[in-house]
């Protein structure tokens, strides 16, 4: 018998028991539903934190060490001179240094809006030595909006990020004025001459953002320190004092953060090559200790974290097959027990045990098939649903990728065979002589 007419025999019976082809389709799809909206979720973060470390991944920040806040670590200001006299310095490709301050904007707590943990959104003021080399570490300012245009070194100007015009674009907008305010007294007035692309990120805008950062010229950052640190004007001081820091320690000409920028496109080398410069500032600066906060050791931490899920998904995978295997195996054995007559005719007509088991089987596959097709739709809703649901927004977005229908449409065929197999082994071993005679 050609293998060509049980198969479209097969094909014909698959959803001829209606109830049964329904219930199995039903398990089948249920299963491929989660394991597609699993798989879309997982590939979405990690498609999106590829794009976001892949680039900087030999990106690296360095400060003083046990430092309670950005601003109150204080680099000596020749570090960048020091670093380039590092032996391995032909690895960096610039070097970026910058000076925070230790900003309160409290005349615009309601303007600014809260973050994601519902707190009110803060402001780090990032003053920038050198703007040509800041924009090479870092891509926040590469592409500004139209009408923007880069501060002016010596003037009281300010690039602010995107999201903090979108958040208030009347308040936030070019050639408005930006006042920073510290210790509820002291404030110093900015000129907004730039907003920043809203497809920009960088290493202090991360994906849970809890603040803004507003980008001025070093000359800026110089002349709010020399206010806060003048010892005529206590009333200044205390913003250190507050948490129990010595303004004396303090200087305006030191930076903060030291950003560097390397050709590693490797974690591990990337962390050693920092365990070495770290080394190496320590023995040129006995009396400072120095730490690091890199994108490298992020990278290895979200390694490890798609490692688990890939384990997971694993996991989620042989359940899904094993239960979908179930749901076939039930739904197919009910329906072989109501088919006998119809198997034992088929035997005696010339049909071998291995063309049951074969029709069977190709039953099972078909239904699925179908199966796949229907959790496929059902996990593009789905994942529609949950982006609706998230009026936070999401930080990732979940991707249906080619490989992820063809592994959904592979998981439905072998829960398919593997479904169909008993319910074929034991359709063919019907005895027609005993079927026919009804015993």
């Amino acid at each position: 018998m050609k293998i060509g007419k049980v198969t479209m025999f097969a094909f014909k019976n698959a959803f001829r028991r209606k109830i049964v082809a329904v219930l199995a389709i039903a398990g089948i799809s249920v299963a491929i539903t989660m394991q597609v909206t699993i798989n879309a979720f997982t590939t979405g973060m990690d498609e999106t934190f590829n794009d976001i470390f892949g680039e900087l991944v030999g990106t690296f920040q360095l400060q003083e060490k046990d430092s309670p806040f950005s601003y109150a670590s204080q680099l000596p200001a020749n570090i960048t001179e020091t670093i380039m006299n590092f032996e391995n310095v032909s690895a960096i490709d610039v070097i970026a240094t910058e000076q925070n301050l230790p900003a309160t904007v409290n005349n615009y707590t309601t303007e600014l809006g809260t973050n994601v943990f519902g707190l009110p959104m803060g402001i780090n003021i990032r003053g920038i030595e050198n703007l040509e080399a800041f924009s090479e570490v870092y891509s926040e300012l590469e592409e500004l909006t139209e009408e923007s245009r880069k501060f002016e070194f010596n003037e009281d100007e300010c690039i602010i990020p995107y999201s903090l015009y979108e958040n208030n674009s009347i308040l936030f907008d070019i050639g408005k004025t930006f006042s920073i305010m510290i210790n509820t007294s002291y404030t110093y007035d900015l000129e907004i001459v730039g907003i920043t692309s809203a497809a920009v990120g960088g290493m202090q805008q991360s994906i849970m953002v809890t603040g803004y950062d507003v980008y001025v010229p070093i000359n800026v950052t110089n002349n709010v320190l020399y206010e806060l640190l003048r010892t005529d004007a206590t009333n200044y001081q205390i913003h250190y004092e507050f948490i129990g820091l010595n303004y004396s320690q303090f200087g305006i000409d030191n930076p903060n953060l030291v950003a560097v920028r390397t050709s590693i496109d490797n974690s591990v080398d990337v962390n050693n090559y920092i365990d070495d410069l770290i080394a190496y500032l320590e023995t040129q600066y006995p009396e400072k200790k120095f730490s690091s906060l890199s994108l490298a050791s992020a990278l290895e931490t979200m390694d490890d974290l798609m490692q688990t899920q890939s384990l997971v998904i694993g996991i989620v995978t042989v359940v899904v097959i094993i239960a979908g295997s179930m749901g076939v195996i039930i739904a197919q054995l009910v329906g072989v027990e109501g088919r006998s007559k119809e198997f034992a005719i088929l035997k005696a007509t010339g049909w071998k045990e291995g063309h049951i088991i074969y029709s069977v089987i190709v039953e099972s596959v078909t239904l699925g098939i179908t199966g796949s097709i229907v959790g496929i739709i059902l996990s593009v809703l789905a994942i529609k649903g949950l982006e609706a649901l998230m009026t936070m927004g999401m930080p990732f977005a979940p991707v249906i990728t080619p490989a992820i229908i063809f592994t959904a449409v592979g998981i439905a065929m072998g829960i398919g065979i593997l479904g169909g197999l008993y319910p074929g082994i034991k359709a063919s071993s019907v005895k027609p002589m005993e079927v026919l005679q009804g015993s």
